[in-house]
């Protein structure tokens, strides 16, 4: 691994999922998301355990660009006062107005304590029954006050919804959360955005390098939605006023963890 051979200081493990993989039905429903998830709760059992041990984390997507330095900015002393961090779905388009604060889940910083650690092991035991991922689950324990949690802005952490907006500011972090066309794989849809950094002999490429910004600027041009306003009726705005207004699932928390929710 290039990681392990160019910074040996910086431990790596490598969690192979392939035996569970094969031990499943081929044609067992919603397999591929059930190895999803499994995967998710190894993070969550991770992040519980950093924090049970008081370590200060964050925790990071590897399909995630840097435009700038992130790690310079210092972010968590920005929020003195919250136990996590998180970055969010959508982008400055009115159509994801009735999403506020739900979380991505790719980017977000933990202060090791006991309450984190409830609040991963929280995130634990639900994944482990119901069929749910952990952005919309941190999302509704987030609805909890006391855990404290806050939510990074847009101009510095967002996801493939940026590309789907007005693209007014270019994120400091951005995660290729989608973007793949039939047949694509991860690494087609990095090349077609042209987010390749190594050159065929192993250097950098200092010209992809420099010029990220106008490719996030400028990238996957067919993702961009000319209608991005809100599309909602008489009936849903009353509803959605008085959920707040009565403090009923405000923000839509409830509604996110049931989207993808079914028992397994």
């Amino acid at each position: 691994m290039i990681l392990r051979k160019n910074y040996p200081e910086i431990p790596n493990v490598l969690i192979n999922l392939k035996p569970i993989v094969d031990s499943m039905d081929p044609k067992k429903q919603n397999r591929g998301y059930l190895v999803y998830t499994l995967a998710l709760v190894v993070h969550a059992k991770i992040c519980a355990s950093l924090a049970a041990r008081g370590i200060d984390f964050w925790s990071m997507h590897q399909d995630t660009l840097w435009t700038q330095n992130f790690d310079m900015m210092n972010v968590e002393d920005r929020y003195p006062d919250a136990n996590m961090l998180f970055d969010t779905i959508g982008n400055e388009n009115p159509s994801y107005d009735r999403m506020r604060d739900w979380v991505c889940g790719a980017t977000f910083f933990v202060r090791g304590n006991p309450t984190t650690f409830q609040f991963f092991r929280q995130l634990e035991s639900y994944m482990l029954s119901y069929q749910s991922p952990d952005s919309s689950i941190m999302t509704y324990l987030c609805g909890h006050h006391h855990y404290k949690c806050e939510f990074l802005p847009q101009w510095m952490v967002s996801s493939f919804n940026y590309f789907e907006g007005p693209r007014e500011n270019v994120p400091v972090l951005i995660q290729l959360d989608g973007g793949k066309k039939p047949g694509e794989s991860k690494m087609d849809v990095l090349k077609r955005g042209h987010f390749v950094f190594r050159n065929q002999n192993g250097t950098c490429n200092e010209r992809s390098f420099h010029k990220l910004r106008d490719y996030v600027k400028y990238g996957f041009p067919d993702a961009i939605r000319k209608d991005g306003s809100l599309k909602e009726n008489w009936s849903s705005k009353t509803i959605y006023f008085f959920k707040n207004l009565f403090n009923i699932d405000p923000w839509n928390r409830k509604f996110y963890l049931t989207i993808h929710q079914s028992l397994i």
